[in-house]
């Protein structure tokens, strides 16, 4: 963790070693896109190795055009992954697929 994105926080350098990767869940929606672009910008840190966006396969079409800017070239300076488990709705689970 990090001061600036924590005011007051005090980190411990002993806990530092035990970092290996630092990924940002990313749901292109207003917060995580401002968090991304925050730690692009080094406003907040550290940096994200990475970020994960868990498609549920329902997303309005605006969310997958936003979500293809931020991969775009010169946006992020981390990768942005998109994971899914395909149709969500289709499950059995899932209220939708009733």
């Amino acid at each position: 963790m990090n001061a600036l994105a924590f005011p007051g926080f005090v980190p411990d350098p002993s806990l530092a070693a035990d970092i290996q990767l630092r990924v940002l869940s990313l749901g292109a929606g207003v917060q995580s896109t401002t968090l991304a672009l925050m730690a692009a910008h080094g406003e907040i840190g550290p940096m994200p190795d990475c970020a994960i966006f868990a498609d549920t396969g329902w997303e309005p079409k605006a969310v997958y055009e936003h979500l293809a800017w931020l991969r775009t070239p010169n946006v992020l300076p981390f990768p942005v992954h998109i994971v899914s488990a395909g149709d969500f709705a289709r499950r059995p689970h899932c209220r939708l697929a009733r």
